[in-house]
């Protein structure tokens, strides 16, 4: 790519950018949201037209005729960060779209479910070809989607954030395939906010900082103190600030939740969070820490169990219940679940409180609310008027929060909550919880990525097929001993 350009309306988000990759390398692309890194790759998979600048391909420049065109002729797919998946369709379906196999111009739906666990086999997913994407859980549609990017006869294969809804098994899974592609001369472009992926998989970094390269160097030179420098412009803090609080009193007691699932079922799961305690809910994908989470705020509803707040029994029947009693959850996705993306910040804010004047929308006031949020919480929006949607993935994250702490949230759920931000983003999110907690709010954080829990919280609750299987307090924390709880091989508390 050379003096790529991509302008938007008012935004310049690429500008005057020259990459160039190599056969059998990792090239990993890192910067803060915003910098450019997810339009660039657009350009480079015909996803968007480049306003300026070639982009060549063996040293011969291309012509832009779509992403279809850059997959099956080019040999350029993209593993998109939000998932690109019709969930009405089946897997098999996903994977061919566009390139299904027919004979005598009849679709052959035999041909296609073949090839399909063939591209499974290649990212070490086990479904059933014929079941609805719809219908699998969070982890397994991403590694759908990275097996469509293996269909055809790939020679660059692009991953925006891919390791984001993944375990640290399914992740090393997935390193696993890239080096098998790697070995066999396709080159990676890798986009990742996790900077220790760097080490692990890359041959080259580059970093983007508003829309311009700052530099490329080789992985041996790019720790990631280095790369926040470059990526910032400064020095950052501690990324995760673990705030020194006194624990107090029990604010939610959750006894005994039971609950029949499509993935999993609850069984005799009970937790207590207490005034100023940050607990952390870990285990494999598919263990019930969601699940958890959703029937205890009330947005599933359990058919045993007893849920308190401050002492007194809750009726959780729905989620306005639960936000009426003091709760609040940030879902683990925020653009399908926890915000109205068509709609402007300053309606996102107060959706859970609406304030009213005589029956009606307070506007005025609503407009206060979101301004005073948007400064306490370092919201960075043109307007408070501006769609959600055009804000980055920290942003968004922020305005979920405000949702809740406008909603007077005594107990917050945190379900992925660094999930696609940037690493300033994520120093600003963990600052915040920290001073959530230090003003006496009960946390709850649930998350893939161990590092989150071990550095943040006050206690680990490990969940495994539905139940508890551990609780650790914090001078026993270890990755090891989260992961022999979340997979049964290891001896350790018993709920």
């Amino acid at each position: 790519m050379h003096e790529v350009s991509k302008r938007y309306p008012g935004v310049l988000a690429v500008d005057q950018v020259s990459l160039t990759v190599l056969p059998g390398e990792v090239h990993v692309v890192v910067g803060e949201n915003g910098a450019g890194k997810s339009t660039l790759m657009k350009l480079l998979a015909q996803v968007e037209r480049p306003d300026e600048g070639v982009i060549r391909v063996d040293g011969k420049p291309v012509a832009f005729r779509g992403p279809r065109f850059a997959q099956l002729v080019l040999g350029v797919s993209m593993v998109h960060q939000e998932l690109a998946l019709a969930a009405h369709l089946s897997v098999a379906e996903n994977l061919c779209l566009g390139d299904e196999s027919s004979r005598w111009g009849v679709l052959s739906r035999r041909a296609d479910r073949r090839r399909a666990r063939s591209l499974l086999a290649r990212v070490n997913l086990t479904v059933d070809p014929a079941r609805a994407v719809g219908t699998l859980p969070i982890a397994d549609r991403q590694r759908v989607e990275i097996a469509k990017a293996l269909n055809g006869n790939p020679r660059v294969v692009i991953m925006d954030e891919p390791t984001t809804m993944l375990t640290e098994a399914e992740i090393d899974d997935l390193f696993t395939v890239i080096a098998e592609l790697k070995g066999c001369g396709i080159a990676i472009v890798y986009i990742s906010h996790r900077l220790d992926e760097v080490a692990h998989l890359a041959d080259r970094v580059t970093v983007l900082r508003d829309g311009r390269v700052v530099q490329t160097l080789p992985a041996a030179e790019a720790s990631p103190q280095h790369l926040i420098r470059l990526m910032v412009g400064r020095d950052i803090g501690d990324l995760y600030p673990k705030p020194d609080v006194e624990v107090g009193d029990i604010l939610l007691s959750a006894d005994g939740i039971c609950r029949r699932g499509k993935v999993v079922d609850l069984v005799d799961c009970s937790v207590d969070v207490r005034s100023g305690e940050i607990v952390g809910f870990a285990g494999l994908v598919g263990a019930g820490r969601t699940e958890l989470a959703r029937a205890i705020f009330g947005a599933d509803i359990p058919d045993a169990g007893r849920v308190s707040v401050r002492g007194r029994k809750v009726n959780l029947r729905s989620a306005r219940q639960g936000i009426a009693a003091g709760l609040g959850y940030l879902t683990e996705d925020r653009q399908a679940e926890g915000l109205a993306m068509a709609l402007p910040v300053d309606q996102n804010i107060t959706l859970a409180n609406i304030p009213l004047r005589l029956r009606m929308i307070d506007l005025p006031a609503e407009r206060k609310i979101a301004q005073s949020w948007g400064n306490q919480l370092g919201i960075k929006a043109p307007s408070i008027k501006s769609r959600v949607r055009t804000l980055s993935g920290g942003n968004q994250q922020k305005i979920v929060v405000a949702k809740w702490l406008e909603a007077r949230s005594q107990v917050l759920f945190f379900d992925e909550p660094a999930r696609g931000i940037d690493v300033a983003a994520k120093a600003e999110i963990f600052d915040l919880i920290g001073r959530l907690a230090a003003q006496g709010c009960g946390i709850v954080i649930i998350s893939s990525y161990l590092p989150e829990l071990l550095n943040m919280c006050d206690r680990i609750l490990v969940l495994r097929a539905g139940r508890i299987a551990g609780e650790l307090a914090r001078d026993e924390f270890s990755e090891e001993r989260i992961m022999q709880l979340a997979t049964g091989t290891g001896k350790g508390f018993q709920r």
